[in-house]
């Protein structure tokens, strides 16, 4: 009788621990994904509510900086490759958001923008008069009644040399001198560090004001409203469609980001407004639908010849030849629309974040050498059970280490940072198919390894 119980005992454990397996990503080698908690349970861990990564930032000191956007509460965190653990280091003044707004000044002091949480449910009103472009006007107060009282989007300066030396707890406040609001009634949603450091570019939300915010005497240039039309193109309708980022170009000085229908728009510093330039965004249109789209930009960056790339709301991955005011489509990784954070590692290869809100975010990689293209590192999933697992559906920023490795941001209400580390078995961001593991992969688990790889 003891024998038969035992025996049943196996069993069940057995089916247990094989149901508990978790579905494995079948794009790459598994144990080159994993992730860290923001902190440490019942000690400082970031609360769920309040966990949601929307900015990372690869510092000179070969830390990632992150800050996270909540219901109550922003809060900055960084990762230390030393320890391999994430410390919190305190809240955020009275933030609600950090929305993509972190740069590093050349004393390597951390500059941050601050706004409301742009994750948040928008209450839509759901009776208004019926007219021409109703939604877009009700959107529109929608939008405005979130930033009724709000007095506006601060810019703060931590120093790294002294703050993440310090312990944090939840309720302790992150050691930041306050440089001032830029623009009133509004969050600061995009920023770039001028060339010399000493100003910083900014977008503001929702109103679209383009400024420019001098450190050392906090004064604001405000060039108001760079849109001239209120559209709201998705792939979230109830966010306005305002440039998410900002590039200052370290040789000319020339300030670029998107505008009106897709245009880049470009900033002489000392000019009096910003210029509309012949490079347009690829992308959905207005043209022939009921409401008024276009596309914006969602990132920038450069390789290492120093080219520029971007990437948009509607998913495309371009270069730009500001030179001769040439756009470039290198292509769309995915349907769904959005690359959401994009990066260029020391190599030359792309790596997005792609996927709609409604839709699971996917890794993806681009090889600007053209050897090899696009390539999908799939999901984010990662199965080290019994100890741990996690998959992830939702993520809104990235950074790479000095190492290479990709971090990317989840942004749900329990947000953790993954990270992707390549390796010498996969051909510059992809899945080498001729590798024998794989190859005895696809052998030994058909189930998990689709014969199409």
């Amino acid at each position: 009788m003891i024998k038969y119980c035992m025996f049943g005992l196996f069993f069940m454990l057995s089916f247990t621990s094989a149901g508990a397996q978790q579905w494995v990503n079948p794009h790459f080698d598994t144990h080159r994904l994993d992730y860290r908690e923001l902190g440490y349970p019942n000690q400082n861990l970031i609360p769920a509510d309040n966990a949601q990564i929307t900015a990372l930032l690869d510092h000179s000191n070969g830390f990632i900086y992150g800050a996270t956007s909540g219901k109550t509460q922003s809060y900055l965190f960084f990762y230390n490759r030393y320890i391999n653990k994430v410390r919190p280091l305190g809240k955020i003044g009275n933030a609600k958001g950090v929305y993509h707004c972190l740069a590093e000044g050349a004393d390597g002091a951390i500059y941050i923008g601050t706004g409301l949480n742009m994750l948040a449910p928008l209450e839509l009103t759901k009776d208004f008069p019926v007219e021409v472009e109703a939604i877009e006007k009700q959107l529109w107060k929608d939008i405005k009644g979130q930033y009724k009282g709000y007095d506006g989007g601060h810019i703060y300066r931590y120093d790294p040399r002294e703050g993440d030396i310090k312990s944090y707890t939840n309720d302790i406040p992150c050691p930041l001198e306050d440089l001032g609001i830029p623009v009133t009634d509004n969050g600061v949603y995009a920023m770039e560090l001028s060339p010399d450091k000493s100003k910083i570019y900014g977008l503001s939300y929702p109103d679209a004001h383009f400024f420019v915010f001098e450190i050392m005497t906090g004064k604001t240039q405000d060039f108001g409203d760079i849109m001239t039309h209120k559209v709201f193109g998705g792939p979230e309708r109830n966010w306005r469609s305002v440039p998410r980022a900002i590039f200052a170009d370290s040789t000319s000085g020339y300030v670029y980001t998107s505008g009106d229908n897709g245009f880049i728009l470009r900033y002489k510093p000392g000019a009096d407004n910003l210029e509309l330039t012949f490079m347009r965004l690829p992308g959905e249109y207005w043209e022939g639908l009921k409401s008024w789209d276009y596309p914006i930009v969602e990132a920038f960056d450069t390789d290492s010849q120093s080219r520029l790339y971007c990437a948009t709301s509607d998913g495309y991955l371009v270069r730009l030849d500001t030179l001769r005011d040439e756009v470039t489509v290198l292509g769309k990784p995915r349907i769904a629309r959005r690359i959401r954070a994009m990066c260029i590692d020391c190599n030359d290869i792309v790596y997005m974040i792609t996927g709609e809100p409604e839709r699971a975010s996917k890794l993806h990689t681009y090889d600007l050498s053209g050897e090899h293209g696009f390539q999908e590192l799939g999901p984010f999933a990662v199965d080290r059970s019994p100890y741990y697992s996690w998959r992830a559906y939702q993520f809104d920023a990235m950074a790479i280490g000095p190492d290479g490795t990709v971090f990317c941001g989840e942004s749900d209400r329990r947000g953790k940072l993954f990270f992707y580390i390549p390796g010498p078995g996969v051909f510059k961001g992809g899945l080498n198919p001729t590798n024998p593991v794989v190859e005895r992969q696809r052998q030994d688990t058909p189930a998990l390894i689709p014969e199409r790889l």
